[in-house]
């Protein structure tokens, strides 16, 4: 009798123990992402703006199947909007900036999503700061396939201006980045995210090597210089001389000169675990 009590005190605090959380499982480990870059609002800025509707996904997927067919990995589709725009001109507010608004932002996630693709924010954070605009996108980075993006190139000083001067970014913007995202995802239980740091000229992230790592978000350091297949090739060894987790590349399709193929962005090491075209 006395050992049947003890076991039947017992079984309640058994059963109210604390679980230990599953590990976070990388979304890059095992897939590989697309992205098709720009904004519906200009053509201008790249292939997201350049077409619309059944157009724009057909030519999407088309370059999607070309990574599926030879790639290792999973191949991942994503909308890149810039949300945050940088602008030539100081705004009402004298930021420099541009914010997407929710009509354009909930149209392309409704669209990607019916799609089975994700969405991926891009911040031109222009006179503004990283925090207050990725705190702006805060709703849609709680959703579970909205991934960030920052361009350091148009972080400016209190005297420059987007267009004419190449900007820059430190590590400690790209660290207050991985702790909101981080600390979306504890608050909402989220699966892992990626995190794309644009660079392309050594000064555009100067203290890079203070960047931290992460066990939640896939953090990614993507070479967007434009140019020939040999200037892109020096840009990408320059910039991975310093990695971050993964690596990317950016493609421009009009801006190129003679396109990487898939077979060839897959040769480049480190090998990209993600590809914007723009």
């Amino acid at each position: 009798m006395h050992r049947t009590l003890v076991l039947a005190l017992a079984l309640p605090l058994l059963s109210v123990m604390p679980q230990q959380p599953a590990p976070h499982r990388s979304l890059l480990a095992d897939h590989m992402l697309v992205t098709w870059y720009g904004n519906p609002r200009s053509a201008g800025m790249g292939a997201l703006g350049e077409q619309s509707g059944a157009a724009r996904i057909a030519r999407f997927r088309k370059q999607g199947e070309a990574y599926g067919a030879i790639s290792s990995k999973k191949v991942l589709l994503a909308y890149h909007l810039v949300a945050v725009v940088a602008q030539c001109t100081a705004g009402a507010d004298g930021l420099w900036r541009r914010r997407e608004t929710r009509d354009v932002i909930d149209g392309l996630l409704a669209e990607a999503r019916a799609n089975g693709f994700r969405l991926v924010l891009d911040v031109q954070v222009g006179r503004s700061t990283v925090a207050a605009e990725v705190a702006a996108l805060a709703q849609y980075l709680r959703e579970p396939d909205v991934d960030l993006a920052l361009d350091p190139e148009f972080g400016m000083s209190d005297c420059e201006v987007p267009g004419k001067t190449i900007g820059s970014l430190r590590a400690s913007d790209v660290n207050g980045a991985l702790d909101q995202l981080e600390r979306i995802m504890k608050e909402h239980q989220l699966p892992s995210k990626v995190l794309i740091v644009h660079q392309f000229r050594l000064d555009m992230l100067p203290d890079k090597h203070l960047i931290r790592t992460s066990t939640l978000v896939d953090t990614v350091l993507m070479m967007d210089g434009l140019g020939s297949q040999s200037l892109k090739l020096a840009s990408y060894r320059a910039v991975m001389r310093q990695p971050l987790a993964f690596a990317g590349i950016k493609l421009f399709y009009k801006q190129d000169a003679n396109l990487f193929t898939p077979a060839e962005v897959l040769a480049l090491t480190p090998v990209p675990s993600v590809v914007i075209y723009q």
